[in-house]
C-alpha cells in the first residue's frame, strides 16, 4: 500500500509542472457502505464532497485527471429482531461463558469522512460553440476515518451461559446480565482503506475565455470491504459493573454479521474549470524600411531594407531535434556511433540562437531496480551533453536530468519495445 501512495504521489509532482486545468469541485448525492448482512438491513443516506484537481491536457480532447477530495457519507443499519450474537467472554473471576445478546428494535446511524486520489482519463469534446460533453474513468485511491455510529435498541436482552456450571443467567444486573430497556450509546470503529472504480460523465459549458463549467453524474465503488479483518467483538460489550455500563461496539465489530461492506457513490456533480494553458504566439519577422529623403538636384536612391532576424525553428527541425535518440543495447550508456552525424546536426541547429535552452532527459527500460534505472538514465542523457558541448554547445545552455523508468515511450511488453524505451531526448525550450 506504501508503493501505491508513493507511485501516486509522484503521478502528481510529474502532472503539476505542466497542469492546464484546475477545478473546484462539488458534489452531493448518495454516499456510504454498500451493505450485505444476515442479521439486518443497511441503507445509504445522503452525503456530500468537496475536492481540487487539475487536468493534463495530450491534446485538444484527451488528458489525464487528478488531485484530492474529501466527502461525507453516512448509513443506517437495522438489526433483524430475533437476532442473537453469542460470543466467548471472560468475567471478573476469570471464568469463561457464552455472552449472548438478543436485541429488540437495534438501529445505528453511521457516518464517515473520506478522502481519495483519483487518477481519471479524461475525454471532452464540443458539440457547439459554448458547449460539449466529457467523460471520464479511472480509479480512486481512499482513506477513510472512523466510522462514527450512533446505536440505539428499544430493549437488550443480555445472558450469559456457563457450560462448566451448566447454567445460564439472565436476570443478574448487577453482574451484566438482564434486560436493559431504551438503551444508547455511541462508539467508533476503524475502517480499512480502498480503491474505487470510478466513472463521471456530463455536460460543459464555456463560462468565459478561460473559465468552464462541468455539470454531471459521477460513481464511485469499492473493490474490497471497508470492514477490518480482526473484527471479532459481540453486538455490545460485557460488562461486570451491571447492565448499566454496557458501551456499544457496532455492527462493523461484530464477528460474521457483515458478509459486503464496500463503498459506494452515485450522485450530481458541479466543477468549475479554470484552463491554464498558454496560447503559443508566432513572433512576425520585423522588416523596418530606411527612407532617404530627395535633396537637389534630385537623385534616386534605392531602398535599403533592414531585416531583423529572430531565429525560428520549423517543426520539421524541432522535430529531429527532439526525436528520441535510442540506445538499443541495455545499460549502455555510450552514443551509438551511428547517431554521430545526426548529433553534429542537432548541434548546427542548435547554434543559430544562443538564448534558446535545452533539457536532455534519459530514460530506461523497466528491466533493473528503480535506483539503478535512475542512474543509467542520467549517464546517457549526460554522454549525449558532454557530445554537444564538444560541439559548440555552452554547458549552461543544457538541463540534464533522468526519469528513469518511469514514462515509457511504449509498454515494456517486448523485448523490441523495451529497446525503444533506452532512449534520450532532447526538448527545446522556446519562450512563447
Amino acid at each position: 500500500m506504501k508503493v501505491t501512495y508513493f507511485l501516486i504521489i509522484l503521478i502528481l509532482c510529474m502532472l503539476s509542472t505542466e497542469a492546464q486545468e484546475i477545478t473546484i469541485k462539488a458534489t452531493g448525492g448518495i454516499s456510504g457502505i454498500d451493505y450485505q448482512s444476515p442479521i439486518g438491513n443497511g441503507e445509504k443516506k445522503a452525503g456530500f464532497g468537496l475536492g481540487v484537481g487539475y487536468t493534463y491536457f495530450f491534446n485538444d480532447h484527451w488528458g489525464i485527471t487528478s488531485g484530492i477530495e474529501a466527502s461525507l457519507n453516512r448509513n443506517t443499519f437495522e438489526l433483524f429482531n430475533g437476532t442473537t450474537i453469542t460470543t466467548l467472554e471472560i468475567d471478573d473471576q476469570a471464568s469463561a461463558f457464552e455472552y449472548s445478546v438478543a436485541p429488540t428494535g437495534y438501529e445505528e446511524n453511521q457516518y464517515f469522512w473520506s478522502f481519495a486520489i483519483p487518477v481519471m482519463l479524461h475525454y471532452k469534446t464540443p458539440i457547439s460553440t459554448n458547449t460539449g460533453i466529457y467523460i471520464g474513468a479511472g480509479v480512486k485511491s481512499m482513506i477513510p476515518t472512523k466510522q462514527h455510529i450512533d446505536a440505539s435498541a428499544d430493549k437488550l436482552t443480555v445472558t450469559g451461559y456457563y457450560p462448566d456450571l451448566n447454567l445460564v443467567f439472565d436476570d443478574l444486573s448487577v453482574h451484566g446480565f438482564g434486560d436493559v430497556n431504551n438503551w444508547q450509546d455511541e462508539t467508533k470503529v476503524s475502517l480499512k482503506p480502498s480503491f474505487l472504480a470510478s466513472a463521471e460523465a456530463g455536460l460543459f459549458f464555456k463560462l468565459k475565455k478561460k473559465m468552464n463549467l462541468y455539470t454531471g453524474l459521477y460513481f464511485d465503488y469499492g473493490m474490497s470491504d471497508l470492514q477490518k479483518d480482526n473484527q471479532t467483538k459481540n453486538l455490545v460489550n460485557y460488562s461486570d459493573n451491571g447492565t448499566s455500563s454496557i458501551k456499544a461496539n457496532g455492527v462493523m465489530s461484530t464477528e460474521n454479521s457483515i458478509d459486503k461492506n464496500r463503498y459506494f457513490a452515485l450522485g450530481f456533480q458541479v466543477k468549475l474549470g479554470f484552463d491554464l494553458r498558454k496560447e503559443v504566439v508566432v513572433p512576425e519577422t520585423v522588416i523596418e524600411e530606411e527612407i532617404i529623403e530627395e535633396t537637389a538636384p534630385i537623385e534616386i536612391v534605392e531602398d535599403t531594407v533592414v531585416i531583423e532576424e529572430k531565429t525560428i525553428y520549423t517543426d520539421a527541425e524541432l522535430e529531429y531535434i527532439q526525436k528520441p535518440i535510442i540506445f538499443n543495447v541495455i545499460n549502455n550508456t555510450a552514443i551509438p556511433s551511428s547517431l554521430d552525424e545526426r548529433l553534429d546536426t542537432i548541434a548546427e541547429l542548435l547554434k543559430r540562437d544562443e538564448g534558446i535552452d535545452i533539457t536532455i532527459i534519459g530514460y530506461t527500460c523497466d528491466l533493473g531496480s528503480e535506483a539503478v534505472n535512475m542512474r543509467v538514465g542520467m549517464q546517457r542523457a549526460q554522454a549525449v551533453a558532454n557530445n554537444l558541448k564538444a560541439n559548440g554547445i555552452a554547458e549552461e545552455r543544457m538541463e540534464v536530468i533522468s526519469k528513469g523508468e518511469s514514462e515509457p515511450l511504449v509498454p515494456n511488453t517486448s523485448s523490441q519495445n523495451r529497446a525503444k524505451n533506452r532512449r534520450v531526448s532532447i526538448v527545446v525550450l522556446i519562450e512563447e
